[in-house]
């Protein structure tokens, strides 16, 4: 790591003011380590995007609630987490994640003066851990995991890798595998804390309500494919095709991952009756959502939901919002980066793994039995209440070092 750091200051240094004059606008300032406001103590908390900053969620809001005397800062890596953290509360400062050059975390350091670093997931930076390591400030790990892509790589450099991991001082790890695998590392005080994403809190819905509002019937059959990724559109076009001659009353969702495209989703499906919710006037066949922070809405007005990024390699979404609605729910057989949530629905018959091949039967299964469809919504929304211990065992955890 000392390569590392040498490398990331030289290279930063000799680029710095180009850097500089490039990021005039206050998130540029942000990434160079320059805020308008310093705390005199802090706890700082940092997340890489909207999906660890939704996980952590209600662990911040009881640290706020419970430690108000306190300062809190998150950072993030990217500008759509950065908006999602402003979001949790005005009492929680935010900044983009300053850039990993000694130089730049020590302007940050000196301006925040944290008492307490938390990362979430996998959050590993060693320019910043070196300088915590240097001032004694404890690191824990929130929520952590080690992804089965990532874990060859620590392992085969896991001798670069330990100066840093010794600032850690505690990982409360998301799983028991993962808990094995940071124990495997000599990590310092390791314990399978549960996964906080289970401890979710999303507003509640009307389901006929919200039939209504969108132009729905209670016996239209609708189907959601939330975060859709590059061709799961495409498979899903072939699945609509089939199944509309086989269910009644059959309406479509997609909710594409990323917004920018939606016109190459729309020319997908051109030849059919489709609508996009920002026109919305009456229902068609298949609705296009083109607004952010809806689809949890969708979940919850729909009678089978179907997590994306999953049939095709992009390691799946999060299968736990359709599950806080009860809603039966389908993922692809890639789901590696929400494994273990998948795993413990699975466990309790929350969740149906399917592939490209199954799906149409999959999809029929449920349609033909309305009772294994409400039981599988039912096991799903149980699961999320079986495992939330998770928030109670990362406050115990957080409050050693806290004071």
């Amino acid at each position: 790591m000392f390569i590392y750091r040498i490398l990331t200051s030289f290279i930063i240094g000799i680029s710095y003011p180009f850097i500089k004059l490039r990021m005039k606008s206050k998130r540029g300032k942000q990434r160079i380590g320059i805020l308008k406001y310093g705390f005199e103590k802090c706890i700082w908390i940092h997340a890489a995007s909207v999906g660890e900053v939704n996980a952590v969620k209600p662990l911040i809001n009881q640290l706020l609630q419970k430690y108000p005397q306190k300062d809190f800062i998150m950072t993030t890596m990217t500008s759509t987490g950065l908006e999602a953290a402003k979001k949790i509360s005005p009492k929680l400062a935010v900044s983009l994640f300053p850039i990993d050059a000694s130089f730049i975390q020590r302007r940050f350091f000196n301006t925040i003066n944290p008492e307490l670093i938390i990362l979430v997931e996998t959050e590993i930076w060693p320019n910043m851990l070196h300088i915590a390591g240097k001032r004694n400030i404890p690191v824990i790990m929130v929520n952590a995991r080690i992804s089965d892509r990532s874990f060859p790589k620590y392992r085969n450099l896991r001798l670069l890798w330990k100066p840093v991991w010794r600032v850690i001082k505690a990982v409360n790890a998301q799983s028991e595998k993962d808990a094995r695998r940071f124990m495997g590392f000599k990590f310092n005080n390791v314990v399978n804390a549960h996964n906080l994403k289970f401890c979710i809190d999303l507003p509640e819905f009307d389901n006929n309500t919200l039939r209504k509002e969108l132009g729905y019937s209670e016996d239209d059959f609708i189907i959601v494919w939330g975060s859709s990724r590059p061709g799961e559109e495409k498979l899903f076009k072939e699945v609509f095709i089939s199944l509309k001659e086989k269910i009644n009353n059959l309406k479509v969702i997609i909710v594409p991952r990323h917004l920018h495209r939606i016109p190459q989703v729309c020319d997908f499906f051109k030849e059919f009756d489709y609508k996009l919710f920002s026109k919305l006037e009456e229902s068609g066949d298949i609705l296009f959502v083109d607004e952010m922070g809806i689809l949890n809405m969708i979940y919850a007005l729909s009678d089978i939901a179907i997590v994306g990024g999953s049939f095709y390699n992009f390691g799946g979404h999060n299968p736990l919002e359709p599950a806080f609605y009860g809603t039966s729910t389908i993922i692809g057989k890639y789901h590696h980066s929400c494994r273990d949530s998948v795993d413990r629905l699975l466990d309790n018959n929350g969740i149906i793994v399917s592939d490209k091949k199954k799906l149409i039967d999959d999809i029929l299964n449920l349609y033909n039995n309305k009772e294994l469809r409400e039981q599988l919504g039912s096991n799903a929304k149980q699961t999320l209440g079986l495992n939330s211990d998770s928030l109670k065992t990362n406050l115990k955890i957080l409050e050693k070092y806290l004071k």
